[in-house]
């Protein structure tokens, strides 16, 4: 078979391996589809030693595959055949050398054919409906860390929304909201490309650097003014998923009393809050991070009963043996590049 290797900061290799081997309790899975992630772009460009992608490692997190061959003691719900997106968070045991950080981020996606311990439904492997193609479950990963910040804030009918970046986490709290009935969300960002797309998959769009997306949503949804009578803007929720340390700052001004910002971006700005406003304000800043069982489910409903189509966030397509020119879009043409998708097996 052939693997995608992480050989350090630039440089990927596409390399000749051996097949794994597995245990009664275990899977081998031939792997289809693999996006990269900006936990692989981190490593390709900084390194990777602080996410557990070491020189060597396979890379790959992101991915949906078929069961090649299952072990004589697993559930026999996981059969040859079957298309399933894979948790890599689970992908291999605890306590076996590696750390959970790099059990999951050099899970080996871009690799022909893994292992998977402990197979389970509903642990680390999740069966896809026929209607959903490998084309649109590639994107599961990043829609679920999206829809857990979508389910941290707790949607309510008739509520607004304001998402400040529209990466492919940013348009995944766009899509997850329209699939939970929200139907006026702003998304805010600086790109061209990444507004278009959003417009594309039913945003209000905002270009940040050309307007405050604060007195744009009071442009259009309105205002309530706080206790001194300062205008702030009648939006429910808003996400950050964009990391930039403005967003968090947008929303300590302008967000209405009772409001709530959901964090997804991890970053290391670091943002003062000024008390008397967030007080004064009702402010709530909730931090949402990875996914877990119930997120992944809700992320392959939708797309099975076609309540988005992903397909817009995906811009680029890569066979394998190509998975460094991958990488290099990814990180060269970031303005146009939003989740780029290497096809293991075509």
């Amino acid at each position: 078979m052939r693997a995608v290797i992480y050989k350090g900061i630039g440089e990927i290799a596409v390399e000749d391996a051996e097949m794994p081997e597995i245990g009664p309790k275990d899977v081998i899975v031939k792997n289809m589809r693999a996006g990269i992630c900006g936990t692989d772009i981190g490593a390709f460009l900084r390194g990777g030693d602080d996410v557990g992608i070491f020189p060597g490692n396979q890379i790959g997190h992101e991915f949906v595959s078929e069961v090649y061959e299952v072990g004589a003691e697993v559930d026999p719900a996981i059969t040859p055949g079957l298309r399933v997106w894979v948790n890599p968070v689970n992908s291999k045991r605890q306590g076996e050398g590696r750390s959970p950080v790099e059990i999951a981020d050099s899970a080996g996606g871009l690799t022909q054919y893994i292992s998977l311990h402990d197979a389970a439904v509903d642990f680390n492997v999740h069966p896809l409906p026929d209607n959903v193609s490998f084309d649109k479950a590639v994107i599961i990963d990043p829609f679920s860390v999206a829809n857990h910040g979508v389910n941290t804030a707790r949607p309510k009918p008739g509520e607004r929304a304001l998402v400040f970046g529209a990466g492919a986490i940013g348009l995944g709290v766009l899509c997850n909201l329209k699939a939970n009935g929200i139907e006026d969300v702003i998304v805010s960002d600086i790109v061209p490309k990444r507004l278009e797309i959003a417009e594309q998959l039913g945003a209000i769009v905002v270009n940040g650097a050309e307007t405050d997306p604060i007195e744009f949503a009071i442009d259009r949804f309105g205002y309530v003014p706080d206790m001194n009578g300062i205008k702030k803007a009648d939006v429910d929720m808003f996400f950050d998923s964009a990391g930039a340390p403005q967003a968090i700052e947008s929303y300590i001004r302008g967000g209405k009393q009772g409001s709530r910002m959901v964090v997804l971006a991890l970053s290391a700005n670091e943002v003062t809050i000024p008390q008397a406003a967030f007080v004064l304000s009702e402010l709530s800043l909730l931090g949402s991070t990875a996914y877990n069982a119930t997120d992944v489910n809700q992320v392959i409903s939708y797309l099975a009963e076609g309540r988005y189509d992903p397909t817009p966030v995906i811009t680029h397509h890569f066979p394998q043996e190509e998975a460094a020119a991958a990488f290099r879009t990814a990180v060269e043409d970031k303005d146009n590049a939003i989740k780029v998708v290497i096809d293991v097996h075509p």
